[in-house]
């Protein structure tokens, strides 16, 4: 079986959960009528430049993590933050620091910003539970992009009831196999993904999504960031 074909095949349990599936695997070499086929490499930058970018709008998503585990991804776009929450735990990035909480009651230690650069979540510690930042998944499809040799599928699909685009990338770099899924949605919201970063396996679908950012998902204290509330 292909690398492809194991991965929409595992993936399919997660987009029963995040929405309908309104189109399937679309020709990648166009289909008569004189339409140019498709630069699949410019299609893979063009969804890294989306997610690399900042929010356009304010927005929260939800997602069901593998094993069942839920978590939300709270951005706002002025000022510019981000709040990831998970059960038992949040990181928050705004301007001037990043914010790492756990525990009940949460316990928050929190970590200025460098004067020149925008706080960058810890890949790491997202990884512990189950999550990728935007911008880690943006590098990833730039990388798959450079690699001439990678194997990229495309298609359309429907997530959280947000259209979305969708890459699978696979291939062989540095002598370490790569094979991940990735869709964005319409809205620039990183959607869905599987594959294997770092060594860990990660694999989330968005559930839920709402043009809105809730001002206490920012919280560092009392009320205790929640992921219960969209």
């Amino acid at each position: 079986m292909r690398p492809g074909e194991r991965r929409l095949r595992r993936h399919t349990t997660l987009l029963i959960l995040a929405g309908p599936i309104v189109a399937g695997l679309l020709a990648m070499t166009g289909c008569g009528g004189g339409t140019p086929p498709i630069d699949r490499t410019d299609l893979v930058n063009d969804l890294a430049a989306r997610l690399n970018q900042p929010p356009a709008a304010d927005y929260t998503a939800r997602y069901q993590l593998a094993g069942g585990a839920m978590a939300t991804v709270t951005q706002s776009k002025e000022p510019r933050r981000t709040a990831y929450q998970w059960t038992g735990g949040s990181m928050i990035l705004t301007p001037q620091a990043t914010t790492k909480c756990s525990g009940a009651p949460a316990v928050c230690t929190m970590t200025a910003a460098p004067a020149s650069a925008t706080p960058q979540a810890d890949a790491t510690e997202l990884l512990k539970h189950g999550l990728l930042s935007a911008q880690k998944v943006s590098a990833l499809l730039t990388a798959a992009a450079l690699d001439l040799r990678s194997d990229i599928q495309q298609r359309d699909t429907t997530i959280a009831g947000r259209p979305a685009s969708c890459v699978e990338a696979s291939g062989e770099k540095n002598g370490k196999t790569y094979d991940f899924e990735v869709c964005v949605t319409t809205d620039n919201v990183l959607g869905s993904f599987i594959g294997t970063v770092d060594g860990t396996p990660i694999e989330f679908a968005m559930t839920q999504y709402s043009a809105s950012a809730a001002e206490d998902s920012f919280a560092t204290t009392e009320p205790q960031p929640s992921i219960s509330a969209l």
